[in-house]
């Protein structure tokens, strides 16, 4: 299983605040030089499409075989994040990095939620907007009943969110969960390691 690294610096680039057909020919392009040439891995890393960039790629035909998609630093925010959730394009989908995407509550109830990402196995969303309300949504609600592997480091978690994962019994496949640089306190900390979900896990970074 592939390991889950954190994103670089966003690249510089300007379809965050392209619109119309300069977005349309901008995000076309940036697909033909991102996509493998198999067709099943899609980097868009760092090119900060923002929501307005997904407009498009949810709906580009050519992305249809991808298996691992890579958007950290794309600033796609909560209603990117729908868009993607609901595109049945990306249903093949089992490897995904959402790192720095301006991501909060809203968003994780889309994607925990969704019925694309059923195969999904890997899933970094680091250094969001998740927060305890997001971590409860996830212990509470998910769906994506695959995941092996999952990153919420640097979210702004505290003890209420990580007690509430700890705890949860919607995760029967996690083997990994990273949590570091979050709010939860020593003692929250210590007592989520015992919780039922972490404690089976073969790796826990708090």
């Amino acid at each position: 299983m592939p390991s889950i690294t954190h994103f670089e610096i966003y690249k510089p680039a300007e379809p965050c605040t392209l619109t119309g057909n300069k977005l349309r020919e901008t995000m076309e392009k940036v697909i033909e030089e991102t996509l493998s040439s198999d067709g099943k891995e899609l980097n868009l890393k760092g090119y900060c499409v923002g929501p307005n960039g997904m407009t498009i790629i949810t709906r580009d035909e050519r992305v249809v075989k991808v298996r691992r998609l890579n958007l950290g630093g794309n600033r796609i925010g909560n209603d990117g994040l729908k868009m993607l959730a609901e595109s049945d394009l990306f249903s093949k989908v089992n490897w995904i990095e959402l790192g720095g995407n301006d991501i909060g509550p809203d968003g994780i109830r889309h994607l925990i939620r969704s019925k694309v990402f059923k195969k999904v196995k890997s899933l970094n969303l680091y250094r969001n907007y998740i927060k305890d309300e997001g971590a409860k949504i996830m212990a509470s609600e998910n769906e994506l009943d695959k995941l092996e592997d999952l990153d919420l480091a640097q979210n702004e978690i505290g003890d209420e969110g990580i007690l509430a994962l700890a705890s949860s019994k919607k995760f029967p496949e996690l083997v990994s969960i990273a949590l570091d640089n979050n709010f939860a306190s020593t003692e929250g900390k210590e007592e989520a390691k015992v919780g039922k979900n972490f404690k089976k896990l073969q790796s826990l970074n708090l």
